[in-house]
């Protein structure tokens, strides 16, 4: 058989399956859009990196912290540079001209991520790197450097105790914060080649001993081995894009289709199966436009719609509905 020239990485067991009506966080580096892709695409409950991409977890932890207590953004926060405004506890999609827009935009989120996280079942942090950039007048760590001189930082490493001991308390907070909330960690399979391929390896290496040591001493945390799935398994650059350092569309799908056997219960695999059908429908171009032809296609997935709907209440395809009620 074929199977016998692969490593199947096994992805060990997790005690708490996601179902059609589970509310999903994910955040942290650009992986989390890949995986994050796939709820939103489906129709899912989930909220994908509303911070925008993340990638240490110092960042991440401290943009949870602002969530849990909502700490707002005040402007005295920020800084200037080139024109725009930021800050350097988040992504640049915040940045603006006008120091008002910019804690505006920064404050409804922390309110939309408060109410979100809340109730959420599930949190999928995806750790990028241990490597930090740190300011020189502070000595904060920053989530993103706005392009600021690389005078203005320093840069090191954080040690797996520093990253264990940040995340102790943050996990006891978010259980306070809220009771039911599961947390799956990974570490993004991207190599972060400028580092070099040993350094690179390092920085890694912290991640992975910093969630082992949290999944042994938590409750409720587990960790799934993105990281392995595209190094072991799928050892061969066809899985990689053109860059060859980040997986490529296959890769994502069969790192998505192993978190979705590993995770989901037998009732959301179903629904998987048809939700695929409508999106294949939404998907669908005539090659020759036919009035008639389209009505009737678009008549049979409203039926399909309703179909879903009524086996499975908690998702709502009120956006699909309107898109084929105008081909009708």
């Amino acid at each position: 058989m074929l199977s016998e020239f692969r490593t199947i990485v096994d992805v060990g067991r997790v005690e708490a399956t996601i179902d059609v009506d589970s509310r999903v966080m994910l955040m942290g580096s650009c992986f989390t859009d890949n995986i994050g892709s796939k709820f939103v695409e489906n129709r899912l409950h989930a909220l994908v990196n509303p911070f925008g991409d993340i990638y240490n977890p110092v960042s991440a932890a401290r943009l949870l912290n602002r969530v849990i207590n909502r700490n707002l953004c005040t402007n005295r926060e920020l800084v200037q540079h080139e024109g725009l405004w930021h800050h350097f506890d988040f992504h640049g999609q915040f940045s603006n001209p006008e120091k008002e827009t910019v804690c505006g935009r920064i404050n409804e989120t922390i309110e939309q991520v408060s109410r979100f996280l809340k109730s959420a079942d599930f949190l999928l942090l995806t750790f990028g790197t241990s490597f930090v950039y740190e300011r020189s007048d502070t000595s904060q760590i920053v989530a993103n450097c706005h392009k600021f001189p690389s005078a203005f930082f320093s840069r090191y490493r954080l040690e797996p105790e520093e990253i264990i001991s940040l995340y102790k308390e943050l996990i006891v907070s978010l259980r306070v914060f809220n009771p039911n909330l599961k947390i799956i960690f990974t570490v993004s399979p991207v190599r972060h080649w400028k580092d070099g391929a040993h350094q690179n390896q390092v920085s890694k290496a912290a991640l992975f001993l910093a969630i082992d040591k949290l999944c042994e001493v938590f409750e409720k945390v587990w960790y799934f081995p993105a990281y392995e799935i595209l190094m072991d398994d799928l050892r061969d650059y066809r899985f990689y894009d053109e860059k060859m350092f980040n997986p490529s569309h296959a890769a994502i799908e069969y790192i998505w289709r192993r978190f979705v056997d590993a995770l989901f219960t037998v009732r959301a695999q179903n629904y998987l199966k048809r939700i695929e059908k409508v999106k294949r429908a939404r998907n669908h171009r005539f090659f020759h436009p036919d009035p008639v032809l389209q009505s009737r296609f678009a008549q049979k997935t409203l039926q399909l719609i309703d179909e879903i709907e009524s086996q499975f209440p908690e998702i709502v395809l009120s956006s699909d509905r309107e898109y084929f009620d105008k081909l009708v």
